[in-house]
C-alpha cells in the first residue's frame, strides 16, 4: 500500500467542492491515497482561473447539483487545456450526464465520493483520457493528412494549367521546387494556391 501511494505522489489534484466540510473530508481521503490536492475551488465560477494557475494532473468535481455554467467551463477547458476531469454528482437526469461527457467529464458517477474507490476511479478516468486524446490526435492527424493532399492536387492542378505539363511532371517540379526551397511538399502547395488567388 506504501509503495502504490508513493507512485501517486506526484498526481495533482483540483477538488471542486460548494461545500467546505465535505472538501476537507475528500481532500483528507485523497492524501490518505496518495494523491496532492493542489486547490480546492468552492465556486465552479472560480475553476478556469484556478486551473490556469495550478495546471492539475486530474480534476475531481463533488457536487449535489452542478449548473450549466459549470458545463460551460468544462467545454472550454475541453477546448484549450484538456485534463481528466472526474465528477461526483446526485444528478441522474441522463440528459445531463451526456453533456456532462461531451463537455469533457471523462467518468461520472452518481452519488458520493467512497474513499476506497477513489484511487481505482481516478486510475479509469486517466486510462479513458488518455485513449480520448490519443484518438483525437489520430482524428486530427488524418484531418491534416487529407488536408495538405487537397491542396497539393489543386496546386498540382495549377502547375499543370501554367506550365502546360501533365500530372507526373508537375508533381516532379513541385517536389524539386519544395527541395531547393527546404520547405515540405505540402507548404509549397499552399504557397502555389495563395500566390495563383492573389
Amino acid at each position: 500500500m506504501v509503495e502504490s501511494n508513493e507512485s501517486q505522489a506526484a498526481l495533482r489534484v483540483m477538488l471542486i467542492d460548494d461545500d467546505p466540510k465535505r472538501a476537507r473530508w475528500v481532500q483528507n481521503s485523497l492524501r490518505e491515497f496518495g494523491f496532492d490536492t493542489c486547490s480546492i475551488v468552492a465556486e465552479p465560477a472560480r475553476m478556469l482561473k484556478e486551473i490556469s494557475e495550478h495546471a492539475p494532473d486530474v480534476i475531481i468535481i463533488d457536487m449535489e447539483s452542478p449548473g450549466r455554467d459549470l458545463l460551460e467551463s468544462l467545454s472550454v477547458l475541453a477546448a484549450h487545456q484538456p485534463t481528466p476531469v472526474v465528477m461526483f454528482s446526485e444528478e441522474e437526469d441522463p440528459d445531463y450526464i451526456s453533456r456532462a461527457v461531451a463537455a469533457g467529464v471523462s467518468t461520472y458517477l452518481v452519488g458520493g465520493i467512497e474513499p476506497a474507490k477513489v484511487r481505482p476511479i481516478i486510475e479509469v478516468a486517466l486510462a479513458q483520457f488518455r485513449n480520448f486524446q490519443g484518438l483525437r490526435q489520430a482524428l486530427d492527424d488524418t484531418r491534416s493528412e487529407l488536408s495538405a493532399r487537397r491542396t497539393i492536387d489543386q496546386a498540382k492542378l495549377r502547375v499543370m494549367q501554367a506550365l502546360n505539363i501533365d500530372e507526373q511532371q508537375a508533381y516532379e517540379h513541385m517536389r524539386k521546387e519544395a527541395m531547393n526551397a527546404g520547405v515540405r511538399l505540402a507548404t509549397l502547395a499552399r504557397q502555389i494556391m495563395e500566390t495563383s488567388t492573389n
